[in-house]
């Protein structure tokens, strides 16, 4: 199984998922990965984080459009 590169670490899955719409608007595909008990207890996004995670072809650029954008990250 090939892994997925992060391309940002967000504090919630609400601040992902507004990167990932952003990236996805530029053709670019992400997945988010939360370890937070299938969103049961969102407070564990604060300690572990939510990835954002982009095929590596696209890391760069998903990594220079969110730096553009000034997208929040932790």
């Amino acid at each position: 199984m090939n892994k997925l590169p992060i391309v940002k670490v967000f504090n919630s899955r609400i601040e992902a998922e507004i990167a990932r719409g952003y990236l996805e608007s530029f053709g670019i595909e992400t997945e988010i990965l939360s370890d937070d008990a299938g969103q049961n207890y969102p407070s564990l996004q604060n300690i572990r984080g939510v990835k954002l995670l982009a095929n590596r072809k696209n890391l760069k650029k998903a990594q220079e459009l969110l730096d553009k954008k000034n997208v929040s990250d932790e």
